[in-house]
């Protein structure tokens, strides 16, 4: 059994002085009163990314194989993220059964399942998704979708006006953790389609109907509603006082993801990194250039949110949202041994995943 001392740590629920954390085969075994350890900074859960397409030049949108996985898990954990659901840019079938499969055969750290960014989207609102790659619901390939992800958490991007009363209904009665997004969905739409069993909302104010003061779309349906929504507060996606604003109205519910891309030529989507921003050929802004620990210090800094829910926004919420909150996103008993310590000034300086030393810049 092994042990780590810390004067501080983050539940996720509390704050605790001098604590003594014991784990083996990966999870935490106990914890109690201990002097001594690292006297700096404060250890918490490792955080977790549910909206990440790549990482060390390798976009999975360009490469779907366990590589590709890897080389993003290797590439974030250096910034805190412990766990995260590689995402696919909308994209033919035929690259979603290898997306599909190279999750199931990865067998690295950190993968807890699929994003299908796509294909049914409203393409007026595909951002920086190819247009040649978006597709109309049909009952035939929702089946195949369906029975090409058993077994294989997986989470999905749709626009719910695109679907008939039928057909959307099979997506909610299946397996897939659906999610609202690059829709134009009217705020009765958006309503209907959460109030039926559809409880998330991908990367709020973007690629989605707005907030007007008599359509309120799905900005306004978000704020008047209990959806998850996850947001990306990189400066560049949405405004800080945006990022303000929604979280004086979405509270818990509201989350982090950093919608994070790489430089990668081999394929159908390339974008380009300009200053602290990726733009494809069009110019449209197109994934980001984000870290987590940016996101938690942006939200600090910037928008004025308390530090430990900054810190739950990054680990026990979206932990909670694909339903794993039992053995990540937080620290306490029985729970996976992935943690993060920070520096006071909200620096990466160690990172354990289940009880590995991962990452140390001391």
């Amino acid at each position: 059994m092994k042990k780590l001392i810390f004067k501080k740590v983050f539940t996720g629920t509390e704050w605790l002085n001098n604590q003594a954390i014991s784990f083996e085969n990966g999870k935490i075994a106990a914890m109690e009163t201990g002097e001594g350890g690292d006297q700096n900074g404060f250890l918490c859960a490792g955080f977790i990314d549910l909206q990440v397409y790549g990482g060390g030049g390798l976009l999975f949108s360009n490469q779907q194989t366990t590589q590709a996985i890897q080389a993003t898990f290797d590439e974030h954990i250096k910034t805190g993220t412990t766990h995260f659901q590689i995402t696919l840019n909308c994209s033919p079938k035929v690259n979603m059964w290898r997306a599909i499969e190279a999750s199931k055969n990865y067998q690295g750290n950190g993968l807890i399942g699929l994003h299908l960014e796509g294909p049914f989207f409203n393409p007026i609102r595909r951002g920086a998704h190819q247009e040649a790659f978006v597709q109309a619901p049909k009952l035939a390939f929702i089946e195949e979708i369906i029975n090409q992800t058993q077994g294989l958490p997986t989470y999905m991007t749709i626009a719910p006006e695109m679907f008939s009363e039928h057909e959307l209904d099979r997506m909610i009665h299946s397996p897939l953790m659906l999610s609202i997004g690059h829709s134009e969905a009217s705020f009765e739409e958006t309503k209907s389609a959460i109030d039926a069993g559809i409880p998330r909302i991908t990367h709020l104010f973007n690629a989605m109907s707005q907030w007007q003061s008599r359509a309120l779309g799905i900005v306004g349906a978000s704020f008047l509603s209990e959806a998850w929504t996850s947001i990306i507060v990189d400066g560049q996606h949405c405004d800080f006082d945006s990022v303000r604003l929604a979280k004086k109205l979405k509270g818990p519910k509201l989350f982090l993801i950093t919608d994070a891309v790489t430089h990668d030529e081999s394929g159908p989507y390339f974008f380009s990194k300009k200053g602290d921003r990726f733009t494809n050929d069009q110019g449209t802004l197109s994934g980001s250039a984000l870290t987590m620990i940016q996101a938690i210090r942006n939200c600090v800094n910037q928008v004025g949110i308390p530090l430990d829910e900054a810190l739950r926004m990054a680990t026990l919420y979206p932990a909670e949202v694909v339903n794993r909150s039992h053995e990540i996103g937080s620290i306490g008993l029985g729970k996976k041994a992935c943690f993060v310590h920070l520096s006071d000034d909200l620096k990466v300086e160690q990172v354990w995943y289940d009880g590995q030393s991962m990452l140390t810049t001391k």
